[in-house]
């Protein structure tokens, strides 16, 4: 499984397609009210990261030149960023944001799961994170999803915890500076 920057991938791997086809496979998400609310939860969890932040968007393709999956993410802290506004329980995990201020979303095809796909975006984006200085990077979670385990096996910590409607979330970060 190679892992490479948004910048240096194939157009065939950049293709919106190609990402979207393994963004709503992976989302929790799988029906919508209407088109124009799909285009809006992409635009959430995916569209805004490609255009605005390309720099912290990573690839897994398998040997076979396949896209198996990617990591978009960020260095910027949600909750003092207008852009992630619409994210209204960033504002209560602000103390954690601040300790962990990038943010990342990873999925993974489901033919590729289980062969290390995930873990090694993972690593390639907290590597280029700590040398770009950010002290943390976080998720946030459904409480007893099956990503909150994936994300445990590759450093994060449960640091904290918040209700939105009537679901439980998980604050799960990781420090870049010491290693813990």
């Amino acid at each position: 499984m190679a892992i490479i920057k948004w910048s240096d991938a194939q157009p065939a791997h950049r293709a919106p397609d190609a990402l979207d086809i393994i963004f709503f496979e992976a989302s929790g998400t799988k029906s919508f009210a209407s088109e124009t609310a799909r285009d809006a939860f992409r635009e959430r969890w995916l569209g805004r990261y490609l255009r605005i932040y390309p720099e912290w968007v990573y690839l897994a393709v398998d040997d076979e030149k396949r896209l198996a999956g990617y990591l978009l993410g960020c260095l910027d802290d949600p909750a003092q960023s207008p852009l992630f506004s619409d994210i209204g329980y960033f504002q209560d995990l602000k103390a954690l944001t601040a300790l962990y201020p990038a943010q990342l979303h990873v999925n993974v095809a489901p033919w590729a799961r289980g062969a290390g796909a995930g873990s090694q975006l993972v690593e390639a984006f907290a590597k280029d994170a700590h040398v770009s200085g950010c002290p943390g990077v976080h998720v946030v979670t459904g409480r007893g999803l099956r990503n909150v385990g994936f994300y445990v096996r590759n450093g994060f910590i449960e640091q904290g915890h918040v209700a939105l409607n009537g679901r439980a979330l998980v604050f799960l970060g990781r420090d870049l500076v010491s290693g813990s």
